[in-house]
């Protein structure tokens, strides 16, 4: 009973949010929730299937994918907008079905997991995100392979390309190892699991100590983050008896086309170094617009702009603008890549001939800033 009128409040503070104060409403409930009941999580998900993914990219995308293959199962709720601390996940368990997927923020992931006794987490990488936040990757990696030893009823799905994520996934009692051929991690000089250094050959690892992406379970061909996300949807669904089903890879990037007065506009989502790298490496126009901001939701810490090589940006025509545009600029500077910076994107898209189609890519609070304009 405690619990139901909990719940009644929470979900009028919601309707408050919404209809009054005209915001999203999307976490004040859970807010709320926890508030009044701490043990809401355990409690709502008692009896039913959920299904987390977590890892420093892809989270909403893959999420998404995950929950139209397991929508076939049956009735199926996520948190698809991206809300994905404890509150976000509280909220999304206020509504009834069978089945749950929720997308869960690195750090929080351990409340989550313990709390809701998931069927199966997909972790899909850990690389340097949000330093004031984050700290180093290990520090995430320890935590993952502890929800591991303490979650042995749950299977984990993980790409072990990722060191950091073999090492959670060393852990798990239940597990799926996915590997794509090998890939070099900038953080990966060093055994996360012993500290000695890890040898690498071409874009393959092992250690001394047994670590290593050799003799995954399943042996994929490699591919961008998006077609490496599907894959390991599909392979996370099928755990729960969900046939795989056909991703279009393009809908797992975080980017929207939009039209200015005659300009066409690829909006593109960077949140760190590997969302940047995997951005660049996609970046096929010669006219390009770098936007960064560093907000609390974007990291407050711009020293990962050095991690980053923007050599394939080169002989473009570059427009920097954001409310850390001269850090950026002056990053581009010192690689020897030109760029100007302009004060607005408002001003910075209108530099551009009609008829021109611009690559922009942009931190977390411009991207939503420009798609929900």
């Amino acid at each position: 009973m405690r619990l139901q009128i909990s719940i009644l409040i929470a979900n009028l503070f919601g309707w408050f949010s919404r209809k009054v104060l005209r915001r999203a409403g999307e976490t004040i409930p859970g807010k709320v929730l926890l508030k009044l009941y701490p043990k809401a999580l355990s409690q709502l998900a008692k009896d039913r299937k959920i299904l987390l993914v977590s890892g420093t990219n892809g989270k909403t995308s893959t999420t998404k994918a995950l929950t139209k293959a397991i929508s076939a199962l049956g009735n199926t709720v996520s948190n698809s907008t991206g809300s994905n601390l404890d509150r976000g996940a509280v909220t999304t368990l206020m509504k009834s079905s069978e089945y749950v997927v929720l997308e869960v923020d690195e750090l929080h992931l351990t409340k989550v997991a313990l709390e809701t006794k998931p069927k199966v987490i997909a972790l899909l990488n850990l690389s340097r995100d949000q330093l004031h936040r984050m700290h180093e990757v290990k520090r995430v990696a320890d935590r993952w392979a502890q929800i591991a030893k303490s979650l042995p009823d749950t299977t984990f799905v993980g790409d072990i390309d990722d060191p950091f994520v073999a090492l959670a996934l060393a852990s798990a009692e239940k597990k799926i190892t996915v590997s794509f051929g090998g890939r070099i991690h900038k953080d990966g000089a060093v055994c996360p699991s012993c500290g000695k250094y890890l040898k690498w050959s071409r874009n393959n690892y092992k250690c001394s100590c047994g670590l290593t992406n050799q003799g995954a379970e399943k042996e994929l061909e490699d591919g961008n983050a998006a077609y490496r996300n599907a894959h390991l949807a599909n392979i996370a669904a099928a755990v729960v008896g969900a046939k795989p089903i056909a991703i279009n890879e393009s809908e797992l990037e975080r980017s929207v086309i939009k039209n200015y007065d005659g300009v066409s506009a690829k909006l593109r989502l960077t949140k760190n170094p590997a969302s940047w790298t995997e951005a660049l490496a996609g970046v096929s126009s010669d006219e390009v617009i770098l936007i960064l901001n560093a907000r609390q939701v974007d990291g407050i810490d711009t020293s990962w702009l050095w991690d980053i090589s923007f050599e394939s940006l080169r002989d473009k025509t570059i427009l920097v603008t954001g409310e850390r545009a001269l850090d950026l600029a002056y990053r581009l500077h010192v690689q020897g890549i030109k760029s100007e910076v302009v004060e607005t994107f408002e001003k910075a898209i209108k530099k551009f001939p009609k008829s021109s189609k611009v690559d922009v890519l942009a931190a977390y609070t411009a991207y939503f800033g420009l798609v929900n304009s």
